[in-house]
Order: structure tokens, then sequence, then C-alpha cells
């Protein structure tokens, strides 16, 4: 897996992802949005998703899955 030298803990692109789910007019401003990496253990099955969690009031809740690994996310993968 590979890991940004400039940000091993992956909390600049984290935020950068927060900053992009926030910009859709159907999020509310308010909502708590959540980013994790997934790697598929299965023998033959070599690849990392990113799961993007966006919940807010009044049980809003949106689910995201990325098949790319988390570092390798950008504005134009995030599709609502």
């Amino acid at each position: 897996m590979f890991v940004n030298p400039r940000d091993p803990d992956n909390k600049i692109i984290t935020g950068k992802i927060l900053e992009w789910v926030l910009t859709f007019d159907e999020i509310p401003r308010d909502a708590r949005v959540a980013a994790r990496e997934v790697t598929c253990n299965d023998p033959g099955c070599n690849h990392t998703d990113t799961y993007i969690t966006i919940e807010g009031p009044n049980a809003f809740k949106k689910e995201l899955m990325i098949r790319k690994p988390l570092v390798y996310i950008r504005k134009w993968d995030i599709v609502l």
C-alpha cells in the first residue's frame, strides 16, 4: 500500500475529502464525514477500496464506495 510521506496518517487527504463532500448542495453543512480504507484479504484479490460515510441531522445518511486507495481519491471520484 502506498503511503504519502508528506501525509503518513492521511490527515490531509481526509480533510480534503471532507471539503469536497461538503461542496455538494444536498449535503447538510453540519454533516459528519468519515473515510476509511478496506483491503480485500481473499487470495487473488489485491485491491483496496475507500468507504466514505456521510451522516447528518434528521437521519440523513449516505455511503459511498470508491474502488481505489484513500491516497488516490480526488474530487472527481466523489459522485453522490
